[in-house]
């Protein structure tokens, strides 16, 4: 037997057909509603009505949006950098989804690593690896050529195996906030809260600080 109603009281029916309760309506997207003409997709600033400038101009922007358009010419099909009516002699042509050279018109590299113009660069780009512009070496560039700048290259090889470095100094034990070069105070005191909370491992043999019992000389 269904028992009364946890709203009202009433044994007609149950909660869930109460009708002193009102039920909420999910509600689609938005779609606002011009003031002026009453249709929908605009409002009365851009409405063709009272403002036919803003409307053509929306037009176009949603015209703009589903094909993209060269902004200089106005045409389809490229951008300002490769505009044929810009730059004539930079025209760009695809071979399927590959890109061909601006000189030579062959894929596989661009103007600036050509055959023809850079001769000297066709042996530094190697299949799977780039190499170095000035040692001609894999595993770095001109920027971290050991030969060039040996502090980077060192600091690259620390980074790469994991280990933290000063951003300031690039030195390992500290960041920048606590390092003694830019913040002598807060170096001082991080090795005063290190030797309170961190106890000095001994040598259980000569009592030394500088290695332990495995390592014992003694």
């Amino acid at each position: 037997m269904q028992g009364p109603c946890s709203k009202c009281g009433s044994p007609d029916h149950s909660s869930k057909k109460c009708p002193g309760i009102k039920k909420t309506v999910r509600r689609g997207p938005e779609i606002r509603v011009c003031s002026v003409c009453g249709e929908r997709g605009h409002n009365s600033r851009t409405c063709v009505l009272s403002n036919p400038v803003k409307a053509a101009e929306k037009q176009n922007k949603i015209a703009l949006k589903i094909v993209k358009k060269c902004s200089y010419c106005g045409t389809g099909g490229h951008n300002k950098r490769t505009c044929p009516v810009l730059h004539p002699g930079k025209l760009v042509t695809l071979i399927g989804d590959r890109r061909k050279c601006s000189h030579c018109s062959k894929p596989g590299h661009n103007s600036r690593t050509c055959p023809v113009l850079n001769p000297g660069k066709v042996n530094l780009r190697k299949k799977g690896w780039r190499r170095c512009t000035n040692c001609d070496r894999t595993g770095h560039n001109s920027r971290t050529c050991p030969e060039l700048y040996p502090e980077r290259f060192r600091i690259k090889t620390l980074r790469s195996k994991g280990k933290r470095l000063c951003t300031y100094c690039n030195q390992s034990g500290h960041n920048k906030r606590t390092c003694p070069g830019l913040n002598p105070n807060a170096a001082k005191a991080r090795k005063i809260r290190m030797s309170r909370t961190k106890a000095l491992r001994r040598c259980s043999i000569c009592n030394s600080t500088e290695h332990n019992a495995r390592t014992c000389t003694q």
